[in-house]
């Protein structure tokens, strides 16, 4: 029966037609006709004798370019087979093991009598939806040359990739947003809230040697600098509202993975900018960049929001929790879904010890069909929550499908000339 299992269906009729002609030939006194049926037999035998004993002495080395990619974008995948040694094989059939996620699973077959041989097959993969994947291992099908009998084998490499949110340039917003390492209003602020002159902190790798506060050092006995302005230690958090049911729409095009693009690209345009940047979501923080250099930073940012999912979470209270200042000057963007009253208390515990509170307020309404849109009454309670926003000092700006996040990230822009 294990046997049988390795025939293809062709394999499995041929033998039955076999004996029932080798039975009515002899039944008839046809003999030759029996050869036939006899032949008919013994060709899956063959069959199967070839792909169970044959060993595939074979290697497989998979190369993926970029082996990291934004979502929408594809990945280059080359493949090279080689073949050793080994008996004469009719057909080998390889399909290679791909996430739904990233596309079709990629087929060919190499038709050879050739002992040794080498193959570099390409393909590309396409990332649908953010997230870790493997691809691999690949599968090959061993086949005898009349397609009767089968036998399945897979080759232990594998490789992993990541399909990362999309992360757009963002212009500064010079005093808008409060970006940028000039800090020309941030020490004003600092000293209208009573902030020391001089803080004292550890020092860190980049620091200029001519804040080192030696008296400190000594007492301390590590490295210790002077916090002599804000602007050198500029903090923001960004907010990510993760609630599955303040967002619409489905896969890329939904207002949840706008958000998280939006989340990426603030992140690294903070990052890049001298900042201390904090991310949080409905379930409170998730990621700091305290501590750790530049290009650490923006490999946790864009790490942590590719492995982002949307919550369960009913309310911001953790997040508004996670927004509270350190420091004072520290800016808060909140990336926001459909909103209710509820929300207003939380993000008014946000924006509080915030100079600067922005927020990118998504129509969710707009990113899915109109069967699945809320009620009227959510649209109203939604308006008027943003209303109160507005009035609570937070500049806001609405976001609809189609646009751009550094068009939406510009309005912050036309918000603060207009005032």
């Amino acid at each position: 029966m294990r046997l049988w299992r390795h025939l293809t269906l062709r394999g499995r009729v041929l033998p039955i037609c076999g004996i029932l002609l080798t039975v009515a030939s002899l039944g008839l006194g046809q003999r030759d006709m029996a050869w036939v049926g006899l032949l008919l037999i013994l060709l899956p035998v063959l069959g199967l004798l070839l792909v169970t004993s044959t060993r595939l002495r074979m290697s497989c080395v998979r190369e993926v370019e970029p082996s990291q990619c934004p979502l929408g974008e594809t990945m280059a995948v080359r493949t090279t087979l080689n073949r050793g040694q080994g008996m004469p094989i009719g057909v080998l059939r390889f399909e290679e093991t791909v996430p739904r996620a990233l596309g079709l699973r990629p087929r060919f077959s190499v038709h050879t009598l050739a002992r040794r041989w080498r193959r570099s097959i390409d393909y590309t993969l396409t990332g649908r939806a953010r997230g870790r994947y493997t691809v691999g291992p690949m599968l090959v099908r061993v086949c005898d040359p009349f397609g009767t009998a089968v036998s399945d084998h897979q080759f232990a490499a594998t490789n992993q990739v990541m399909v990362t949110p999309r992360v757009w340039p963002l212009q500064d917003l010079g005093k808008v947003a409060g970006t940028g390492r000039s800090g020309e209003t941030i020490p004003q602020q600092i000293g209208t809230q009573g902030q020391d002159d001089v803080l004292i902190r550890e020092y860190r790798q980049g620091d200029d040697l001519r804040r080192v506060h030696w008296r400190s050092s000594a007492h301390q006995g590590d490295l210790m600098v002077r916090r002599e302005e804000q602007s050198w230690d500029p903090a923001a958090t960004v907010l990510l509202d993760s609630r599955a049911e303040r967002h619409s729409g489905l896969g890329a095009q939904g207002s949840f993975e706008w958000s998280v693009s939006a989340a990426a690209s603030v992140c690294s345009h903070l990052l890049r900018s001298g900042y201390q940047v904090r991310l949080a979501d409905a379930s409170g923080p998730v990621m700091t960049s305290a501590e750790v250099d530049l290009g650490v930073a923006l490999e946790r940012s864009l790490t942590t929001l590719t492995d982002q999912r949307i919550g369960k979470e009913e309310d911001l209270v953790a997040a508004a929790r996670a927004c509270t200042g350190r420091q004072a000057g520290e800016t808060v963007v909140a990336i926001l879904g459909r909103l209710s009253q509820a929300d207003v208390l939380p993000l008014d515990v946000a924006r509080t010890g915030h100079t600067q509170a922005l927020a990118l307020v998504l129509d969710t309404d707009s990113f899915t069909a109109r069967r699945f849109r809320g009620t009227p009454e959510q649209a109203d309670e939604h308006d008027q929550v943003v209303d109160q926003l507005r009035g609570q000092g937070w500049s806001v700006v609405t976001v609809h499908h189609g646009d751009t996040v550094p068009a939406a990230w510009q309005g912050f822009e036309q918000i603060g000339a207009s005032r």
